[in-house]
């Protein structure tokens, strides 16, 4: 009896709503922390009060995890059914690993930062934007196949024609590959054509010369239409697409949450049914009486 009452009350804390901006609140303070150990000279001045907090911090982790899995009852295993609650007990564990002279350990350490992730469960907006961002991974996949397909044929073609020309750009398939996704950036690419226009890498040269070929003004032209224009544009329309689905999931579940269960449903309408017989009875009871 006395585990029951301190499941229920430990449950109600945890799945409390001012709990849950606690940890979030402890959360993203731990992430500030690591982000102000990469400044020496602060960290420095102020080491002894970031290692009080960090400590602090830590042990309102450890705090977090008894409650959860005093919440858990007689079945305490069932918190390390969430994989984020995985995550945080290996991560508060690593945490209270003695000092030791190695690097693994302090990186293992600022693996804590990535409990900010944690944000996404709080917030269904966001969680949306993460789903349809995780659904869209296995389309993107062929998107990126075909821009590589198209980088690949570009580059080849590129290396033949300008290798001469411009061989810091194009002197060879992979370096051809990275000034194609230069130009896919749009930035600069008008300089690494005027190179090819021109003949020459003179920035001068497009107000003192005349073109030698316009040849690399299709290649260009058409490269970043077919790039940055259309196969872009598949990528935007591919997580649009995932985003409309996993906003069409959740709302199923919304209305499966919200929609009562089929043996709900029945007693319902047999307390409805007696309901309107009581009221038939009543009525002829009235009847009756005005008689």
């Amino acid at each position: 009896m006395q585990m029951e009452k301190i499941q229920e009350k430990t449950s109600q804390i945890v799945n409390s709503g001012l709990f849950r901006y606690f940890i979030l609140a402890v959360i993203l303070l731990s992430g500030v922390i690591v982000g102000i150990e990469t400044y020496p000279e602060f960290h420095a001045r102020f080491a002894h009060s970031l290692h009080l907090i960090d400590q602090t911090i830590i042990y309102i982790f450890l705090v977090e995890i008894i409650l959860k899995l005093l919440a858990n009852g007689r079945r305490p295993w069932d918190y390390f059914m969430d994989p984020w609650n995985v995550f945080d007990f290996i991560i508060v564990a690593v945490c209270f690993i003695p000092h030791i002279d190695t690097h693994y350990v302090m990186v293992l350490r600022l693996a804590r930062i990535l409990r900010v992730f944690r944000v996404i469960s709080i917030f269904p907006k966001l969680q949306l934007l993460v789903n349809a961002l995780l659904k869209s991974i296995p389309s993107m996949g062929y998107v990126v196949v075909l821009l590589f397909l198209v980088f690949y044929i570009y580059a080849v073609v590129g290396s033949f024609l300008f290798a001469n020309t411009d061989p810091a750009h194009f002197g060879s398939l992979h370096t051809s590959m990275i000034t194609l996704f230069k130009v896919l950036t749009l930035e600069g690419w008008t300089d690494i054509m005027n190179i090819q226009l021109y003949g020459t890498a003179d920035p001068a040269a497009e107000y003192t010369m005349k073109p030698v070929s316009y040849g690399s003004v299709f290649y260009f032209v058409s490269f970043i239409l077919l790039g940055a224009m259309i196969i872009m544009n598949l990528f935007i329309g591919v997580i649009m697409n995932s985003m409309q689905e996993s906003h069409n999931d959740l709302q199923k579940v919304l209305m499966r949450k919200h929609k009562p269960e089929p043996g709900t449903q029945t007693l319902l309408k047999d307390l409805e049914e007696k309901i309107d017989g009581l009221k038939n009875d009543i009525q002829k009871l009235n009847e009756i009486l005005k008689k």
